[in-house]
């Protein structure tokens, strides 16, 4: 029977055809956006240490405070962090791509950006003041993020709390940097 086709009972015909149009506007859910989703905020952040080392002659010749974490400490906290962000950040997106989500994964990228910046700010241009200032305003941005997200998946904003928590860390740890130098 060519060209006719089964509908479910009380369906109609623009029905269905509305069906398929939202089958096609969402988005993939494999593997392969979830690595994606994960990949970007990794190799941004591993980008941006390459280019603003914290291992530089500038930041060893600081003063610091007595409850500064050993270098190792920072590379596997960014590390664990910039995944779970991603994967937080794919949670969200499968519930409807930038077209259902637009709001919060916006939000999410200003973030990333905030978050990015700091290195360049504190290591690139040795301004541990105005370092202090966007760590400040990502301490704020990661919290709206968090809570854009949980309406949408509560397991993505979960995945933002420790983010939360060394953000805070570090901001405290920048304004003591700052004070000491």
């Amino acid at each position: 029977m060519e060209g006719v086709t089964h509908r479910r009972k009380g369906e109609t015909q623009e029905e269905e055809e509305f069906q398929g149009i939202e089958k096609k506007a969402a988005p993939r859910q494999g593997a392969k956006t979830l690595i994606i989703a994960v990949a970007i905020p990794l190799v941004l952040g591993i980008l941006d240490a390459v280019f603003f080392s914290p291992n530089s002659s500038y930041y060893k010749g600081l003063k610091k405070p007595w409850w500064n974490p050993p270098g190792w400490l920072f590379g596997l906290a960014w590390t664990v962090l910039y995944s779970a962000m991603g994967l937080a950040s794919w949670l969200v997106w499968v519930e409807g791509g930038f077209e259902k989500q637009g709001r919060p994964l916006l939000i999410y990228g200003v973030q990333l950006f905030i978050n990015l910046l700091w290195p360049a700010i504190f290591f690139g241009l040795k301004k541990p003041g105005l370092a202090l200032l966007d760590i400040a305003v990502l301490d704020v941005a990661v919290y709206v993020c968090m809570d854009a997200f949980k309406p949408v998946n509560h397991v993505a904003a979960d995945l933002f709390k420790p983010y939360l928590a060394w953000v805070l860390f570090a901001t405290a740890l920048n304004y003591r940097i700052y004070a000491l130098n």
